[in-house]
């Protein structure tokens, strides 16, 4: 999860391939009902077929195939349109027959429950694990590549109808092992009076692995830094604007450190930029990733040689923005893309190391709220008590065109084939990557071969499930990035949820979910049916537990949170495609720990051994999250009507706009901006989605036209909120709604446009965006009433 050889233009000269425009871009290996060799995509768009460089004569016989499979297809869609057409002028009974649906249908269901609840098991996800945390596994990677080849084999044993793995060439970005990145003291003639360690210690037997990736923050560009250093906290804007309203004291020509948390780092790299800094660190403060008396390998506590990892880059490839990086595809010059715009040096340092510079600044002694908890006074600075010193931050990394992978796996739908549900988890790490993202792939893996099991014993999905295992998550949400990228106009008609699960637990307390509004009650309904994973509680099942944990203001319901960011995979199907889409996961108790993440986050340390020891012991937390998933996945892939509820995002809407003018208001009314309007469309949009749910309850008619009808007006209001033209300045950026914060990547802002602009015009005394502001009210209002224009029988 992102919370967080050759280099140069010479790495940008791509070998030529042949253009691979309809297949042979994917290494395929085919299964239809436990039957190698026979190809049968659920979906032919899913599927790129492709001429390759061949002779003439395997051209023609290519090309005779193809139009003998034409004839047959079409001979067999004919049969299937009589068949149809039969159909829908038969009884109610023989349409339920035809659909398959009924009580048959119903208990056929329950048994599938019960066989995913019954069959997953612990023992496999454990060692499924421990396969995959055997060495580093960072795309780009021998470790990374071989992970790939794992998980194809493993699905494709499990006698999934299609296992794919796609390939992508994008943009990475890399440490140089023989020229390290360093952060140093240095004395006025040089000489170097103390380094942060290149490596972190090794403190178990897997932290002595040869492939163990250094420290470094991807994307950010080689440079060199050196002068004075200024403490900044968290590097949030309003830590900047602190400083120089508060304190008149200017960044500008100086390094600055921050401590991880809050916001992504690659927003504090921004902002540092921003303010003229000409160089960050970043480090793990112990009051954020370290409350306990002891430390890795004797707790699961960060010590202070563990360091922190992360991308700075954007979600996806940058070279070619919009567009999935396949051979064919034009790529920008580097000098034009976002790297170039990047112009200060970043690098992590563990907090040992930290405080090595910071207990020798100089300056004001900074905040209560701006203290950490390392044993120092916390300084402003700039510069350090001995004057004699300055620090120096000298970045090497290097960026390459490499090949990244994603393994998609498929069961085509008995009934609606051409209906996706999707799970998804990326199988790349910075190092061993034990909870992030392993954990998640391990329990995808034996989710899969337990859905295997299920289609030998004729239990098929009405609707088609697909299962992606994304590469390049941690630079940048890459690989799933250019996948939907890819197949954007099929995923925008047909998909009806994305189910991510970045990592199964980090630590075995209570599930977090965060979701689209339309996709709340699916999680409560799936919660309800899984066992509590803590077997001698009070509590049942995983919902109770969970809404005794983690209930929502009014004690009525477990708590989601609507802002899913871009700190995963679901990104890009939310935020672009309009995929209704849930982001989940065991975690700790928030009250006990006021921490950042879980301690290890991103470090060496993240290992088998010490999730084993100290997460999930008995890998029940890991199980449930499994039991969760598919339970979650199987309901929607099965129920006759979608279990979408279009009142909650009202509901939202309402709240949010309501936030809105008791924040805004009264400057709104003095600027002018059109508030009238935008509650005329929430009104609109209120009365829409409550005659919808009232038709839903009380609906008569359950012919296969009639349900197909309703569920896709159930789809697409949710891509009724993708503005095509994309947030101001952002166009990668779509969801009106729901899209990263302009100042913090991780967290969604309601309505993004609109705070965003006046968070411009309040912070940075911009008032010449109140054009902006006003315009992205509109389109906001716009956006509210077309949604609730698409629930109606005729919206036009």
């Amino acid at each position: 999860m992102i919370l967080e050889t050759q280099t140069g233009e010479d790495a940008m000269q791509m070998t030529h391939r042949y253009t691979r425009l309809r297949c042979g871009d994917e290494e395929d290996e085919i299964r239809t009902e436990g039957r190698k060799g026979t190809e049968a995509d659920p979906d032919t768009t899913f599927s790129n077929l492709s001429i390759s460089t061949m002779d003439n004569e395997k051209k023609k016989t290519v090309c005779s195939r193809l139009v003998l499979g034409g004839i047959v297809v079409g001979l067999v869609c004919v049969g299937i349109g009589i068949g149809i057409g039969y159909a829908a002028r038969g009884s109610s009974q023989e349409q339920t027959h035809v659909n398959g649906d009924g009580p048959a249908k119903e208990a056929q269901t329950q048994d599938a429950i019960e066989v995913l609840l019954n069959s997953l098991d612990s023992t496999n996800i454990k060692e499924n694990l421990r396969r995959y945390t055997s060495r580093p596994r960072m795309s780009g990677t021998a470790g990374g590549d071989e992970i790939v080849d794992i998980i194809a084999k493993e699905w494709r044993d499990s006698g999934l109808d299609m296992v794919r793995i796609t390939p992508y060439d994008v943009l990475m970005s890399y440490p140089n092992r023989t020229n390290p990145n360093t952060v140093q003291l240095t004395a006025k003639d040089g000489t170097v009076m103390f380094e942060a360690a290149t490596f972190e210690a090794p403190l178990d037997a897997e932290g002595n692995n040869s492939e163990v990736v250094p420290p470094f923050n991807a994307f950010a560009v080689a440079g060199v830094a050196e002068g004075d250093l200024v403490y900044v906290n968290y590097g949030r804007i309003e830590d900047f604007v602190f400083l120089g309203d508060n304190k008149s004291l200017s960044v500008e020509g100086k390094i600055v450190i921050a401590r991880y948390g809050k916001i992504f780092r690659g927003d504090k790299v921004k902002i540092a930029q921003q303010f003229n800094a000409t160089g960050i660190i970043m480090y793990t403060d112990p009051a954020d990733f370290n409350m306990g008396n002891s430390t890795y390998p004797n707790s699961w506590w960060l010590p202070g040689s563990g360091v922190q990892r992360g991308t700075t880059g954007p979600d996806g490839d940058m070279l070619t923005m919009f567009y999935p990086a396949k051979d064919y595809t034009y790529r920008i010059p580097k000098s034009e893309s976002w790297i170039s715009d990047s112009t200060i040096p970043a690098q992590p340092i563990g907090y040992g190391d930290a405080q090595q510079f910071l207990s020798a600044m100089k300056g004001e002694e900074v905040p209560v709220s701006w203290r950490g908890k390392l044993p120092i006074k916390y300084r402003f600075g700039p510069g350090f008590t001995n004057t004699s010193l300055s620090a120096r931050l000298t970045v090497n990394n290097f960026e390459e065109v490499k090949t990244v992978r994603n393994v998609i796996g498929y069961i085509r739908g008995e009934v609606e084939p051409d209906r996706y549900v999707m799970l998804g988890n990326h199988h790349d790490s910075w190092v061993f990557g034990a909870i992030d993202p392993l954990s998640g792939s391990a329990a995808l893996t034996e989710i899969i071969r337990v859905f295997g099991n299920l289609l030998t014993q004729g239990l098929r999905p009405r609707r088609t499930l697909v299962f992606g295992s994304w590469g390049a998550e941690e630079h940048g949400l890459i690989g799933s990035t250019e996948w939907v990228e890819e197949h954007m106009k099929v995923l925008y008609e047909r998909t009806v949820a994305y189910l991510n699960v970045d990592y199964a637990c980090d630590y075995p307390y209570t599930l977090v979910a965060g979701s689209s509004p339309l996709l709340q009650d699916s999680l409560y309904q799936s919660a309800k049916k899984v066992p509590n994973p803590e077997k001698n509680s009070p509590y049942k099942t995983l919902y109770d537990a969970w809404n005794v944990r983690l209930p929502n203001s009014d004690k009525t319901e477990p708590s989601v949170y609507y802002s899913l960011g871009s700190g995963s995979d679901m990104a890009t199907f939310y935020q672009r495609a309009g995929v209704p889409s849930v982001d989940m996961w065991f975690t700790y108790d928030e009250n006990r720990w006021d921490i950042l993440s879980y301690p290890t986050y991103h470090s060496a340390y993240e290992t088998f051994e010490m999730f084993s020891r100290f997460i999930d012991p008995n890998f029940n937390y890991t199980l449930a999250m499994a039991q969760m998933w598919s339970v979650m996945a199987w309901d929607l892939s099965n129920v006759e009507l979608l279990p979408f509820d279009a009142t909650r995002y009202a509901t939202a809407i309402q709240n949010f706009v309501a936030s809105l003018k008791k924040d805004f208001g009264v400057v709104w009314h003095q600027q002018n901006v059109n508030i009238d309007a935008l509650d005329s469309a929430v009104r609109n949009l209120t009365t829409s989605t409550n005659t919808f749910k009232n038709k839903i309850n009380s609906l008569a008619d359950r012919s296969p036209l009639s349900i197909r009808m309703l569920n896709d007006k159930m789809i697409q209001f949710e891509r009724a909120f993708i503005d095509p033209e994309g947030l101001p300045d952002r166009r990668i950026y779509k969801h009106v709604m729901f899209a990263p914060s302009l100042y913090d990547s991780y967290s969604d802002n309601s309505f993004p446009g609109v705070v965003d602009t006046m968070h411009d015009i309040q912070l940075n005394n911009r008032t010449d965006k109140w054009g902006l502001l006003k315009q992205q009210v509109s389109v906001a209002t716009y956006t509210i009433q077309s949604a609730a224009n698409t629930l109606e029988d005729i919206g036009l």
